[in-house]
């Protein structure tokens, strides 16, 4: 049977049942006749649905979110602050968290192929249900949305700066992010789709930055402080000299926001050729590459910068680069696209939670216009409260705001791939009473009278239970995957929100609980999850077996084979005449074993 042509953008976000099939060129097809049409007979503003694959799509994306802004006006200061052995060490920290989060969710995209709405909302949901899901995913539009107050205010940071060293009036730092905000809402709604196709183009520019930048490094001539490769340099930024009112902590707050863009391939997911290999393969190289640049950075401006100066001077990478205004051009570009990026992403994340109705004080933002069912309310709201947190004026305050919903998404993610792969375990297992605390009734372990006779399956278990579908492809990046390394993930990204700024984590945890519990209220009767898996019940089973194990003569031990048995049966009580008229209720049997 051949395979189903994808759907269009419509179909994808409308919550339509039978969504109709849209043909998909390719992103340079040679075979698209459209340019045989008269200019004046053209639609300009609606074309067909395009497919990206690995390295035109879902690796430009992520590169062009992960490394930029921060890394740019930040490294220095991060080093200057924590030193160079302990700036190593928060990037460890903020990469591994990524790396978990990239596997767990590439290995929920693998067993959830058939949802590509919603990005991170959908796979969500598929493990959780939809009330998890809704609730995770306004958590990420939200950190989505204060990430675009957070690149705006670097964007109209590194402007100020460069032309007042020692900006007296803040109030021109915020005007400038607002009118920025207000400027790129409009080409959000009309002409983002034409910037995606020069994703390599803006990717080109930015290495040329990074390059500028290297060499600038190794023929350092500028103010004082800059010394070059210079061994007294080295050490003084080996060792943290921390200033005030900061630590190990705030410093990893405002510098995890780096990692923010790592979703970018997971929202590409219904516009990829091959989802699952793009999205894995993109995510991880650019990963791979950023970690990279993030030491580059450090190392070099270590080695050549006095650790005053890393402290006082946040353009300092623009300073010490060979050309100082390439290196500026690079630092637009990577702050205006992330902007644009999340101003495409979020309204069509919120857009496809207000259409499945899961919360009914939000259906407004549902509504799109247009052929490909654009969300206008939904970008106009993302950038009116976007406009709201530029108003907070700094890059530092903003980072550690921006870390929480984020990380919050990140355990999520992580949790759920673990959840999953528990449930997999159990469900390919023969049940016994050593699984008696996980006794939950969901549709993936027991059928229900909801779903005995439902057409839907779960893509986890039909992939053990179809020959065919075993028999798929398994790509390199899957023996990366582990519920272990997810599941650690999961803790490392809760705790990190406590230790970077309890009261923001806090603050950041109830919001998201009110959502969850408004969710149960309003939508009490959605269908669940495929996750059957019970935390609270693991852990009391594990801490158990540890503080009391069973002795050894009561252990179970199932056999592998049925001794063969034969039983004959003895009446144990005599007849009495004197009731004959009665039913003979006063008999027992006995079984006896015989030996054969």
């Amino acid at each position: 049977m051949a395979n189903p042509e994808p759907f269009s953008d419509e179909a994808r976000f409308s919550g339509s049942a039978n969504p109709r099939p849209a043909k998909t060129t390719e992103l340079w097809d040679e075979n698209d006749e459209s340019y045989l049409v008269e200019w004046w007979k053209a639609n300009f503003f609606i074309r067909k649905p395009i497919l990206f694959g690995t390295w035109d799509g879902v690796f430009t994306s992520c590169m062009l979110n992960i490394f930029g802004l921060v890394v740019f006006l930040r490294a220095g200061w991060m080093v200057g602050n924590a030193g160079l052995l302990l700036s190593c060490l928060i990037i460890v920290f903020t990469l591994f968290v990524g790396l978990c989060t990239v596997i767990a969710s590439n290995g929920l995209i693998a067993s959830c192929t058939e949802n590509s709405r919603g990005g991170i909302y959908g796979i969500i949901t598929y493990v959780f249900g939809a009330k998890v899901g809704a609730t995770v995913g306004i958590m990420y539009v939200l950190g989505q949305t204060i990430c675009i107050a957070l690149y705006v205010t670097g964007f109209a940071e590194a402007i100020v700066l460069k032309f007042d060293p020692d900006p007296a009036n803040h109030w021109l730092l915020r005007g400038i992010g607002i009118i920025t905000v207000l400027l790129l809402t409009v080409v959000a709604l009309f002409g983002v789709k034409y910037l995606v196709r020069l994703q390599l183009v803006l990717l080109g520019i930015l290495v040329l930055a990074v390059l500028d930048f290297v060499i600038g490094c190794s023929i350092a001539d500028g103010p004082s402080g800059m010394t070059g490769f210079n061994s007294t340099s080295f050490h003084d930024n080996l060792y943290p000299g921390f200033a005030e009112k900061q630590t190990f902590f705030t410093v990893l707050g405002v510098f995890f926001p780096t990692c923010t863009g790592l979703m970018a391939g997971v929202n590409m997911q219904g516009d990829l050729k091959s989802p699952h290999n793009n999205i894995s393969t993109g995510s991880l190289a650019s990963l791979a590459v950023s970690g990279f640049l993030y030491y580059m950075f450090v190392i070099l401006l270590a080695c050549t910068v006095q650790k005053e100066l890393l402290l006082s001077d946040y353009m300092i990478a623009s300073e010490i680069s060979w050309i100082s205004w390439m290196f500026l051009i690079g630092l637009y570009i990577a702050s205006l696209s992330s902007i644009l990026g999340s101003l495409y992403g979020a309204p069509r994340v919120f857009q496809c939670i207000a259409l499945d109705n899961i919360i009914p004080i939000i259906g407004i933002f549902g509504k799109g216009r247009g052929a490909n069912n654009e969300p206008v309310i939904a970008t106009i709201t993302v950038s009116l409260v976007s406009c709201c947190f530029v108003l907070v004026g700094h890059l530092n305050i903003l980072a550690p705001i921006t870390a929480m919903p984020f990380l919050l998404t990140y355990a999520a993610v992580n949790y759920a791939y673990f959840s999953l792969a528990m449930t997999e375990e159990r469900s390919t297992k023969p049940e016994s009473i050593l699984d008696q605390y996980n006794t939950e009734s969901t549709p993936i372990m027991k059928d229900s009278e909801n779903n005995m006779n439902s057409s839907e399956s779960y893509p986890l278990l039909d992939a053990y239970n179809d020959p065919v579908k075993n028999e798929r492809r398994v790509y390199w990046h899957e023996h990366l995957q582990s519920k272990w390394l997810t599941f650690v993930g999961a803790l490392l990204s809760v705790l990190m929100m406590f230790l970077i700024h309890w009261l923001f984590a806090l603050l950041t945890t109830a919001l998201a609980t009110m959502i969850y519990f408004y969710t149960r209220t309003t939508s009490p009767g959605t269908k669940p999850g495929a996750s059957s898996f019970v935390l609270s019940r693991w852990l009391y089973h594990v801490v158990r077996s540890v503080v009391h194990p069973l002795p050894a003569e009561e252990k179970i031990v199932i056999a592998t084979e049925t001794p063969e048995m034969s039983y004959k049966t003895m009446q144990l009580t005599d007849e009495n005449t004197d009731y004959q008229e009665r039913e003979k209720v006063h008999q027992s049997v006995i079984s006896e074993q015989i030996e054969t």
